[in-house]
């Protein structure tokens, strides 16, 4: 039985981290109305989203969707013929769909507009994009304390919440993919461990099955999670049998998953298989614009979120403790650097802070909570942990506050920087 003051004082803290996160999400929309780009349901947040509408109002007839709605909510899909085409995938409407379905029902007992598309549907999203990231954070704490002291743990969560842009990513622009991702990631990441734990329910291996299939769904790119795995873990094989077993269950629910995905590219594109996103991949390969993606003014990934120079110094520390680890993520984390430095567009088009590290920020959290745990233990490294974390948290809050959701500078646009950081909220 836990008797713990700290347990309690951990519950109020939950408590207050999702109340606080559902004021501020609902304050922050409040006055942005819909059918605008600040609105929950715009560009590539419509994308994701119209699964939904699709689905469960109009029977995937496009026809019956409310007029020129693709225009009016920033072009992230489009109607044609009656075919609702998207070339985002569905993972992020299937994790939303219990908060749809509860809106819709809500919305049509108090007499709300019930299209898909009315503000009562954008709040939901706001609801979901709180409650996935809620649940990440208590994955993400379970992961850290078999590495860090509880104290330690919560620090450097609140630090990578407050310091980074997941803050962004799960208050301001809740239906993008990133933190439905975050959760995804923190929930694999926890599980990880108990794949080659003897005698493991096969209810468990269709769990995480269903987790990796829904990464995939999510974001496609997403796939390069998954070997992350191998870092924290060790192949430990008891019995061949058991594990080629183990391994068909987690693939079979895996698939079972995607499949609704191919079926749809099916109805929309002609082919089961399809790459929906056209001319735009990769195209920097060969010219990564590394650079750019961690220092540029615009959106470079260092310059909004320096917390990130406390992770990488925290690396060092881990190494001391847990060398294949630091080698491994350090490896890891040059390797998926230059995958997203080699999209055509580095900059990730209207964003903050270099979006596609987001999720990422999952495995991120250990080296960080090394770094806080190693400054923590003398009296005059603690007040300079305590300084750094306040000003890199209150320059990425007030970043925050003061970006408009796209760059207007240029690449190396100082000026431009610093006065976002010194005008006035928005």
């Amino acid at each position: 039985m836990i008797k713990t003051p700290f347990f309690s004082s951990k519950i109020w803290i939950a408590v207050l981290f999702f109340g606080f996160s559902i004021f501020l999400t609902f304050n922050r929309h409040s006055k942005s109305g819909v059918q605008n780009y600040h609105s929950e349901i715009w560009a590539d947040k419509a994308g994701y989203y119209i699964y939904l509408p699709a689905l469960f109002i109009v029977n995937f007839d496009g026809h019956n969707l409310p007029l020129n709605i693709d225009k009016k909510t920033g072009n992230g899909f489009s109607v044609e013929d009656g075919i609702i085409k998207t070339k985002y995938t569905l993972g992020v409407a299937l994790m939303q769909s219990p908060f749809f379905l509860a809106g819709h029902f809500l919305a049509k007992l108090m007499g709300y507009e019930s299209n898909g598309f009315s503000l009562f549907y954008h709040k939901m999203i706001n609801i979901a994009a709180v409650c996935y990231t809620f649940l990440a954070f208590i994955f993400l704490y379970l992961f850290l304390i078999r590495y860090l002291s509880p104290g330690v743990a919560l620090v450097s969560l609140s630090s990578l919440y407050l310091g980074t842009n997941i803050f962004y990513y799960s208050i301001f622009e809740t239906g993008m993919s990133h933190i439905y991702s975050f959760f995804l990631f923190a929930c694999f990441i926890y599980l990880s461990p108990f794949v080659t734990r003897q005698h493991q329910k096969k209810s468990f291996y269709l769990l995480f099955g269903v987790i990796i299939g829904l990464i995939i769904v999510v974001r496609p790119i997403n796939v390069m999670f998954l070997p992350v795995y191998f870092i924290f873990n060790s192949i430990k094989f008891y019995d061949t049998k058991t594990a080629l077993t183990n391994f068909l269950l987690v693939a079979a629910a895996a698939i079972l998953v995607v499949l609704p995905q191919l079926f749809y590219w099916n109805y929309a594109f002609g082919n089961y298989f399809h790459y929906s996103y056209g001319q735009e991949g990769f195209s920097n390969w060969f010219a990564p614009k590394l650079v750019q993606l961690w220092f540029s003014t615009n959106n470079g990934w260092l310059v909004y979120n320096p917390m990130v120079f406390l992770i990488l110094a925290g690396c060092v520390i881990l190494y001391k403790q847990h060398p294949q680890k630091s080698i491994g993520f350090t490896i890891y984390l040059l390797l998926i650097s230059l995958v997203f430095a080699s999209w055509h567009d580095w900059s990730y088009g209207c964003s903050y802070g270099c979006r596609p590290y987001v999720e990422y920020y999952v495995i991120m959290a250990l080296p960080l909570g090394f770094f806080i745990e190693k400054l923590s233990s003398k009296f005059t490294f603690r007040v300079l942990l305590i300084a750094m974390l306040v000003i890199f948290i209150g320059y990425n809050q007030k970043l925050m506050f003061s970006y408009d959701g796209c760059w207007y500078g240029g690449t190396w646009d100082s000026s431009e920087l610093l006065r976002l950081v010194l005008s006035a909220t928005k």
